[in-house]
């Protein structure tokens, strides 16, 4: 949240934002871009895209791409030129909105980006500058887009290093119980409806929640119980991060295979958190990354 606020308030025009998969990199920068205006008190206009693999690239594929996941229709036949304008047309529109007429450009998937993608977005970029309009781009993805960086610079690139790349953030997942505790703490602490009183602890568990017990107090068993079941599958018992997407899972799995919708349990217990992290595919996932690693 610090890194991203820093380059919108010293209006830098971008950012690389690296990790590897399921960490939570996308979500996590999407939040904290849509939470600037309680920071910076203003409305910040963000627009999200994916970057796509094309087989026969071309310009046109990627503007058209790039207006479908902005949510706006366009004729089925329009040129590159048309297409680049109506993105430029729009951003301006949002800006014109924004008291500092800047807009926000995040990137998803951006390790697949090649160099003419770049220049398409260089494009959109020098249009905006022209109407006086500042875009700072987020370019998400995993850790080739840092060796992708590494080859621009190989090869004098620096016009896209300099408006895309400048500054850059490593994405990590639960590294410690410290972070583990954090994470558990929403469940006892985030209410849904809003304002209810009701916490996803208390409505799965309210007996055991009106007793007292949280779902925090397992935070030294859980981050342990991922560090013993990774021994278990002959993987490294050294986990450097722990991704999100699966922790997210274990608790959806432990709350309601045994909570008030499920097996109504009175409370949790080792046995249902081990299940729980077995379920949620994180082994599966770090045996595929460990094979891949040593493939490469």
């Amino acid at each position: 949240m610090d890194k991203i606020v820093q380059i919108i308030t010293d209006g830098a025009p971008g950012m690389i934002v690296y990790g590897r998969p399921r960490l939570g990199k996308t979500k996590a920068t999407t939040f904290a871009v849509n939470y600037l205006p309680e920071v910076l008190e203003y409305k910040l206009p963000v627009f999200v895209a994916d970057s796509k693999s094309y087989k026969v690239p071309s310009a046109e594929k990627f503007f058209r791409d790039m207006l479908t996941d902005f949510n706006f229709g366009f004729p089925t036949k329009k040129d590159e030129i048309v297409l680049r304008n109506q993105i430029v047309s729009i951003m301006h529109e949002k800006a014109e909105q924004c008291a500092h007429r800047r807009v926000a450009l995040i990137m998803d998937e951006a390790h697949k980006m090649t160099e003419w993608q770049y220049d398409c977005l260089i494009d959109i970029y020098n249009q905006l500058l022209r109407r006086n309009v500042r875009l700072t781009t987020i370019s998400i993805g995993q850790e080739q887009l840092v060796e992708r960086r590494t080859f621009f610079l190989a090869n004098s690139k620096t016009h896209i290093i300099g408006r895309f790349m400048p500054s850059e953030y490593r994405f990590r997942g639960v590294t410690n119980q410290e972070e583990m505790e954090f994470v558990l703490q929403s469940y006892d602490e985030s209410e849904f409806p809003a304002n209810s009183g009701w916490y996803y602890t208390r409505y799965y568990f309210p007996e055991a929640y009106e007793a007292g017990k949280r779902v925090t107090d397992f935070s030294k068993t859980l981050f342990n119980l991922f560090l013993e079941i990774r021994q278990e599958y002959g993987l490294s018992s050294k986990m450097v991060e722990l991704p999100m997407e699966y922790l997210a899972f274990t608790v959806e799995n432990v709350l309601k295979i045994n909570g008030s919708n499920g097996k109504r349990t009175e409370w949790l217990s080792t046995d249902q958190w081990r299940e729980a992290i077995q379920r949620s595919g994180y082994i599966e996932s770090e045996i595929y990354m460990a094979i891949a690693k040593k493939a490469t």
